[in-house]
């Protein structure tokens, strides 16, 4: 099994075993039977309209190619706003700066990685989250599962010009799980773990025998390899919010 391959495994397992602890925790109606309205570990959800400020971390595969964004801290703004029973719509803006090489793929493997940089990564998203408590919250705190949709924009890199690649607008999309929790009426803060998923798009150049290094490979195998690859991103962050209205 390849490195990308095992790396992408594990998380997906990650994923799974979040989402199994959020399903075991007790549904609203298992913790309401045989308790007093007074003393019932749920209440009601009062934070409907929330602004949150973010900061994280991103776990990332840079592909076939170890050319592509990697690892890095990203921050931002959330808005999350309830609809209706379980579900709440999001809006997210959030920067990264994550670890980028770049290579020459006109010379031979020993001389290819021209720079080690950073490369900025704005992403734009929207999504849906499922409150896995409905309305409620238990012992104000919200376990929920979702997913979104947007795009990622990196920013300019210098040496791209040599090496062909560059990481511009992408789609991005992919699951997320975590935790609300609810200490008053207004303050919330909010643990998650996200799998963002976006596409890498190899140029012609990375296929071809190197123009200075004939005889040396090329960096990616045009029998095996397709031009474009996606890629998973691990991201765990904390948010702190603010309920703007109920």
């Amino acid at each position: 099994m390849s490195n990308t391959t095992s790396i992408t495994v594990e998380r997906v397992v990650l994923g799974i075993v979040l989402v199994l602890i959020c399903l075991g925790l007790p549904t609203e109606g298992q913790a309401q039977v045989g308790h007093p309205p007074g003393s019932s570990p749920y209440s009601d959800l009062k934070a409907r309209r929330v602004l949150s400020f973010i900061a994280g971390y991103l776990d990332g595969s840079t592909g076939k190619a170890n050319v592509g964004p990697g690892d890095g801290p990203f921050g931002g703004i959330r808005f999350d706003l309830h609809l209706s029973g379980p579900a709440s719509a999001t809006f997210g803006t959030t920067f990264a700066s994550l670890d980028r090489v770049v290579i020459d793929p006109t010379v031979g493997p020993d001389d290819r990685v021209l720079e080690t940089t950073t490369q900025s990564v704005l992403m734009l998203d929207a999504g849906i989250d499922i409150n896995l408590t409905g309305e409620k919250s238990w012992n104000r705190m919200i376990p929920y599962i979702g997913g979104g949709l947007g795009m990622a924009l990196g920013g300019k890199v210098r040496a791209d010009s040599v090496s062909g690649f560059s990481f511009s607008s992408q789609f991005m999309t992919g699951p997320r799980a975590g935790i609300w929790w609810h200490p008053t009426d207004r303050v919330t803060f909010r643990f998650e773990a996200r799998d963002i998923i976006w596409r890498l798009r190899y140029p012609d150049g990375f296929f071809s025998n190197p123009e200075n290094a004939p005889g040396e490979p090329s960096v990616l195998d045009p029998e095996t390899t397709k031009e474009t690859q996606w890629v998973h991103h691990l991201g765990f962050s904390i948010a702190v919010g603010w309920s703007i209205g109920r």
